[in-house]
């Protein structure tokens, strides 16, 4: 930007630290360097030699439980943040060198919220990399629609938490993430369920800004978090009276984990998935998860 506008990176670490690192260098290369990054720490701290030159605070909490507190890690981070422009990284996205350039002049020019667009890296990338690491070694998401200039989202279920911009004040407005959500899923969902009530002010928009997405361990379907999924997905059909994550639970009910059906407002947990069941859904490596 010509008259640059200060703002603030937020992300949420819970272990994680080749993902943070990458990040952090990601941030590096960037065109438009952040004014401060908050990093949001769960139950450890991260080693961050090489990154003393960043603007980083690092602000520890506890996890309670076995579901991690990621919607009140994201508000903490937010409610700490000393800027007005924030810009929300999962640990596991690295920014295009002109993400932040692209996305804050957005978000100067419609003080909405707005969604970055993440590429997926599909084999893991050097310690060293390079920009045509990330462009040779990654691609859209196959499932979801192709962004080539900024405009309002047709489907505001499209929403996802891994990269966005929105002005302080906005977040403030939408009461920030439901800290009833915990552990997997539905956060997200819920933020962007709040902001289409207001969408005649604030619209959801998606930006061509581009992050990579790095490849991470996952569960698919992800059976050992069943109960999380059921208990997020309960909270939010409770508030806007429609499911969220519905290709889980239908997995889940074929799988003989849970009681439930779309067209019904009750979901029931059945049995807790075996061992056998557990090792059968790891993916080592999923790159568009």
């Amino acid at each position: 930007m010509q008259n640059k506008v200060k703002f603030s990176v937020i992300t949420i670490v819970k272990g994680r630290e080749e993902h943070l690192h990458n990040l952090l260098q990601g941030v590096k290369m960037s065109s438009l360097q952040p004014d401060e990054i908050m990093i949001v720490s769960i139950d450890e701290v991260p080693e961050l030699s090489g990154f003393e030159d960043l603007p980083i605070e690092i602000i520890k909490i506890s996890s309670q439980g076995s579901n991690l507190p990621i919607a009140e890690a994201r508000n903490i981070g937010a409610q700490n943040a000393k800027l007005d422009h924030l810009i929300f990284l999962d640990v596991d996205c690295i920014p295009h060198p002109d993400f932040f350039d692209d996305i804050i002049t957005q978000g100067f020019a419609h003080k909405t919220l707005i969604m970055g667009n993440p590429h997926y890296l599909e084999s893991k990338i050097p310690q060293d990399f390079e920009l045509n690491d990330l462009e040779q070694h990654s691609a859209a998401h196959p499932a979801r629609p192709e962004i080539n200039e900024l405009a309002e989202a047709s489907d505001y279920m499209l929403f996802w938490s891994l990269a966005f911009y929105i002005p302080k004040q906005l977040f403030k407005v939408l009461e920030g993430f439901d800290a009833q959500f915990t552990g997997y899923g539905a956060e997200d969902t819920d933020m962007a369920m709040k902001i289409s009530q207001l969408k005649s002010i604030y619209p959801l928009l998606l930006s061509p800004a581009k992050v990579y997405h790095q490849q991470h361990p996952v569960h698919s379907p992800p059976v050992h978090q069943v109960e999380a999924i059921v208990i997020n997905a309960r909270i939010f059909y409770e508030k806007w009276e429609r499911w969220v994550m519905e290709n889980w639970l239908e997995e889940f009910t074929k799988l003989g984990l849970i009681e439930w059906q779309a067209d019904r407002s009750t979901i029931k947990i059945l049995k807790q998935p075996d061992k056998d069941l557990i090792e059968k859904s790891y993916r080592p490596e999923a790159a568009y998860m």
